[in-house]
Formats: structure tokens, sequence, C-alpha cells
């Protein structure tokens, strides 16, 4: 049976070679289709990995307001009492809010790599003067309705640690001097380059702030920013950045409640967006009173779902490839089969009229084709490395596009606000081999592509398999063929 089928690759040649030519092409797909998904998967793995995923513990607004309006007695009420309900719903909000032992209790997940949290504090200045807006390029006043007091407030921003502040990290604001702090250096701050200037005050120098109940606070000046050129406009100068435990210097005896204090937000950043789940279960045992409170955990993977949008549709497009070239590969081999067996009826009734059984007869067809796909896949190995690294760099072109111009769609219709909202949570400072992006828009824009040996593995157990389903219709006619009826066709 072996015998004959190596006789029979070898003489029918024009045969061997149409079939040699259509296997090396599905073999190409085939292979391609398979090492562009786990291309795909792998980028998709080390995203997971690498960006993590956010969960913001912070008051629960919607349910606040639904709360709001379904206890008013009246809603068309006067000015007066408009203004009322207003200041309720301010101390509703601000009854609802996180604290600090909320914050250690959940860092501690083991979910969780790293956390943000931070909060306002009431001071003024005593050491040195305010920036005033008025001093502003002439640009900025000569806008309409431009306030030029508007920044003349002092501002004090207490976070666990500077690198993780939003407009740190959207680059909205950039140290020029000095460094950032964490929770280790205390009783330091970080301040505009503005208000520098304003003071003549350099990194080294110490200013003293005081806060609302009298007490004085020096404070270290070790870093000195500066506020991106398109920003100008909105950002307060007179904005003080310091640490949590500096920030709880500041409090008052009510507010500080025994160093249990509030926190306006925390950011929980986690290993991997599939835990987010995970760790909202495990927050909810260590914290069960997060819905009396009207506190809310809620998951932010939009980062991660961003970086890789583009490559699930490649993934799925990948998957749709194998499965119609599967199905297009044994309806087609089936019918080359069914047409070949036609040229050799005669070989086929000569066989069976010296006794050859009919599953022998099959399992020689199904070796010819096995020693010819044998060769088609090898062959196909180097070529479809070079194609499936082609096809997945356009392909993953098209899909960003494609992307990008849904997401400037969905964009222009939620409206700028909503947008940079949005963002102003997310962390720009991972990466991930050819990842890049603008902001917090993070995309893939590659995918290296390799065959690796489970790829090639893969390859010959599909091809063979659709060569054994292939020879399923063909193998029907040999069974019902008569030697007799065929030899005498041929007389």
């Amino acid at each position: 049976m072996l015998k004959r089928a190596k006789i029979s690759v070898t003489r029918r040649k024009s045969r061997t070679i149409i079939f040699f030519l259509f296997l090396f092409i599905i073999a190409n797909l085939v292979l391609s289709s398979i090492s562009i998904k786990n291309a795909t998967e792998e980028s998709m793995k080390m995203a997971r990995v690498s960006l993590g995923s956010e969960v913001i513990l912070q008051t629960d607004m919607e349910k606040i307001r639904d709360e709001f309006m379904n206890n008013k007695d009246n809603e068309q009420s006067i000015d007066e009492n408009k203004k009322d309900d207003m200041k309720n719903m301010h101390n509703a909000m601000d009854e609802s809010t996180a604290t600090i032992n909320d914050v250690n209790k959940l860092k501690e997940i083991s979910y969780v790599t790293d956390v943000k949290y931070y909060f306002n504090v009431n001071a003024t200045e005593k050491s040195f003067s305010l920036y005033e807006s008025s001093k502003e390029d002439d640009n900025n006043n000569d806008r309409p309705g431009f306030d030029k007091k508007m920044n003349s407030g002092l501002q004090v921003k207490a976070i666990n640690t500077f690198k993780l502040e939003d407009n740190y990290v959207n680059g909205t604001i950039k140290l020029t001097n000095g460094e950032a702090f964490d929770e280790t250096k205390n009783d330091t701050a970080i301040i505009s380059y503005e208000l520098a200037t304003e003071n003549n005050l350099k990194v080294g120098d110490k200013i003293t702030i005081t806060s609302s109940d009298d007490k004085d606070v020096e404070l270290e000046i070790i870093g000195i920013y500066q506020n991106s050129e398109t920003d100008k406009f909105n950002n307060n100068y007179n904005l003080i950045y310091v640490n949590t435990n500096t920030g709880a210097k500041l409090l008052t005896e009510e507010e500080y409640n025994d160093g249990n204090y509030k926190v306006s937000k925390a950011v929980f950043y986690l290993d991997d967006p599939e835990n987010a789940d995970k760790f909202k279960e495990e927050a909810n045992k260590l914290v069960t009173d997060f819905s009396d409170r009207n506190l809310t955990l809620d998951i932010d993977n939009e980062s991660y779902e961003q970086m890789i949008s583009s490559i699930e549709g490649v993934a799925k497009f990948s998957n749709t490839v194998l499965v119609i070239v599967v199905i297009a590969s044994i309806v087609v081999i089936s019918l080359m089969v069914i047409n070949s067996l036609k040229d050799r009826n005669y070989e086929i009734g000569v066989l069976l009229s010296l006794g050859e059984k009919r599953k022998k007869i099959i399992g020689q067809f199904i070796i010819e084709l096995v020693i010819i796909a044998t060769f088609a896949f090898i062959t196909s190995i180097g070529s479809s490395l070079l194609i499936s690294q082609k096809l997945a760099d356009t392909l993953l072109e098209n899909q960003t596009t494609f992307t990008e111009k849904m997401n400037t769609s969905v964009s222009g219709n939620r409206g700028n606000g909503a947008v940079m909202n949005r963002n102003m949570n997310k962390r720009e400072d991972m990466s991930i081999g050819k990842m890049t992006g603008l902001g917090t828009s993070k995309t893939i824009d590659s995918i290296d592509v390799s065959v690796t040996i489970k790829d090639i593995a893969l390859l010959f157990i599909i091809g063979y398999g659709i060569i054994l389903i292939s020879m399923i219709v063909p193998s029907i006619k040999i069974l019902h063929s008569d030697p007799k009826d065929i030899l005498s066709r041929r007389e």
C-alpha cells in the first residue's frame, strides 16, 4: 500500500503538483492564522500584565442624587429652597467619603500593585505672596470674560505620591527642577514655576503655610512644576502639592478624626485586569458598609481596552480566516479527489478484482495525499513567517485606523469635557514593546509574529485532519464500487 502510494505520487506528476500547490497555499493560510492568533494573544497577555487595571474608591454620586430626589417633598421649590437643596446635597456628598482606614485595608489585598489617594486642605500663605492672575500674559488677559483674580487663592493638595498625580501623569504639568515626593518625604512641597518666580524661591528654600485652625507648618521646596502652554488658562498657579502625612498636619482636630481622616478619592492599581472582580469581592469583605456610606468601587479598564482594541480585531479576523480556510479546503480537496478518482477507476477496478480490500485502497489514496501534504507543510514554514508578519501588519494598521475613527466619533458625541474628565484618571508611565500612544490613549501599533514548534505541530494536526475529512465522500464511492462494472465500462 505504501509502495503503491509512493509510485503513484512520483508517476502522476501533474496531479501531484496541483495537489502540492493547493496544499501549500492552505498550509500558509492555516499557519499564518495560527501564528497571528497566538501573537495577538501573547500581546494581550503582556498588555494585561504591564498595564494592569484600576479600581476607584469614591463617592457614589448617582446614588446620592437618586436618594436626594426621592426624598424631596417638592421638586418645584422656589429659588431659596433650591439653594438649601444644593447645600444639603453637598453635605451628603461630603459625608459619603472614603477614609484613610479604608485605603489602608484595601491596599493590603494581594492583587494591588500600587495605590493613589489624595485630599484637599484649607490653608493660607504666611511667608510668601501668591501669584496674581493679572500678571499673566496678554493673550489670556484679552480673552472675553477673563477674571484676572481667578487664581488668587491658595490651594493645597495632599497626595501620597506625586508621580501618580493626574496632571503629572498626563503631562499637563512637568517638574522643571527638583524631585517628586512620596509618603516618606514629610514637610516638603512642590510649587509652581510662577509662584516660585513671584517670591524668588528655589529648590531647598522653605515656606510657611497656616492651617484653618491657625497651625503653622514649615515646608521645604523639593520640586518646581510648570504648566503646559495649552493648559495655562485653566490651571491654578497657587496650587501647592504636599504628601498625605504633611497634609494631615494641616487638618483640624475634627477633620483629622484620630487619624481616620477623609480622602477625596483612592485609586488601586491591580496587577491584572482579570483580577478586578476578585479585588472587589475581597474589598467588600474587608469593608462591609460601602453601600451604607454611599461609596462605590468602580472598575476602570479603559486603558487596557483601548490598548487591545486593535489587536482584538486582528485576533477575531485570524480565527475567522482559519475557519473559512478549513471548511473551504475540505470542500475543494474532496472535489479534487473525486475528480481524480474518475481517471483512476480502472486502477480501482483492477485492485478490487485482484482481491485488494477497499480499506487498503482508501488508505493508499490517503497516504498519497499525506505524502504530498507533508512536503507542502514543511515548505510553507519559511514562507508563512513572511506572509503572516506582513498580513498581521496590514490587518493591524487597518483595524487601528478603524478603531481611531470610531473612538473619534464616540468622543465627539460625548463631548470634550467628558473625555477630559475620564482621561484624567489614566496612568501613562507604562509601555510594552512597541506600544505607543498620546496621553492616555495607548494602542499596540505592531505585532511580532513568530512560528513556533507548537504552531507547526498544530498545522500538521489541522492539515492531516482536513485530508482525512476530505476523503469521507470519495471513500463512500470506493466502498460502493463494483469491480465488474468498472472493468466492463473500460472495455
